[in-house]
């Protein structure tokens, strides 16, 4: 009787022993299947870059809707930032060093302030944080945050001076992006075309709406450039592939031009060397100053690039 119920709880402990041994084999398969799908995830290359986006925005309408800026407020478009992007149109994602965007080790954001005090002045006129313009430390925050998002995968990861400079060398090259007459409403289409006349490419346009969320205002003007060959800034247009940003939402929108005189524009530096030809006073602004934004009214436009 003895030996049976030996034989008996030995048998016991074996289908114990195998259901276990069983059980652990499957979960260890499911852990490597799992643990190989995301390491195989985590190491797929991120996207290349396929162009620039100049983002050029129209400070009456950034600071009537977005921001609460402090006065003066600049009458002429000034710079958001140059964003790389891939063939989709999507911004290229900022630097991670587990998914490395490049081999090399960008400039930390901390270092701007040595790496851009050849440029600051110009920064400071044409590329100004809306919010508190003549406040070089939050210019500084601006900078330093459009460096971390879009300048750290960009061709430039070593050379902020480079990569902030290319952003000025386009906006001071542009001495006209839009010219606007007596005519009481301009469609997004309308812009679009117009940009198109002056600069020979199709911008893309960016809406947002005034504080009381009842017109959508013409926030900003974007330019897209053509990847450039390797040790050279952005410099040929292209058309941008989405007229309207955020179509779904700003589908129908007209722009109302505001009177304005045509303002003195800033000297033009001689960037070589990060020097420059000629003195500009630190942080004085170039252009006058106005508070009404844009306007823009209900009307249906294409999102579509039109033919030429």
């Amino acid at each position: 009787m003895w030996s049976i119920s030996k034989y008996l709880l030995l048998a016991a402990v074996v289908v114990c022993l195998s259901v276990c041994f069983r059980l652990y084999s499957q979960l260890s398969s499911l852990n490597i299947t799992t643990l190989i799908h995301h390491q195989f995830k985590a190491s797929a290359p991120p996207p290349t870059i396929s162009f620039y986006k100049l983002s050029l925005q129209w400070p009456p309408a950034a600071c009537h809707g977005m921001y609460t800026c402090k006065p003066p407020i600049p009458s002429d478009f000034t710079i958001h930032g140059i964003w790389p992007q891939d063939s989709n149109d999507e911004p290229i994602p900022p630097y991670n060093k587990n998914n490395p965007c490049t081999l090399k080790t960008p400039t930390p954001p901390t270092d701007l302030p040595i790496k851009l005090r050849p440029i600051e002045v110009y920064l400071t006129s044409i590329w100004p944080n809306l919010v508190d313009g003549l406040n070089l430390t939050a210019n500084y925050q601006f900078w330093e945050y459009e460096w971390k998002k879009h300048g750290t995968c960009s061709d430039y990861p070593e050379d902020p001076l480079t990569y902030f400079k290319s952003a000025l060398k386009l906006r001071l090259g542009i001495k006209t992006i839009v010219r606007f007459g007596r005519q009481t409403s301009w469609t997004v289409k309308q812009v679009a075309d117009e940009v198109f006349h002056v600069l020979k490419a199709y911008p893309q346009i960016a809406c947002n709406l005034n504080p009381s969320r009842t017109q959508k205002q013409l926030w900003e003007i974007r330019l897209c450039y053509d990847r450039p060959n390797p040790g050279q800034p952005p410099h040929t247009l292209i058309n941008c592939t989405n007229i309207l940003r955020h179509a779904k939402k700003f589908a129908s929108c007209s722009v109302m031009p505001i009177r304005k005189h045509n303002p003195p524009p800033c000297p033009e530096p001689n960037m070589q060397g990060g020097q420059h030809i000629g003195r500009l006073p630190s942080r004085r602004i170039c252009q006058t100053f106005i508070t009404q934004p844009f306007r823009i009214n209900s009307k249906q436009t294409s999102t579509k690039v039109p033919n030429e």
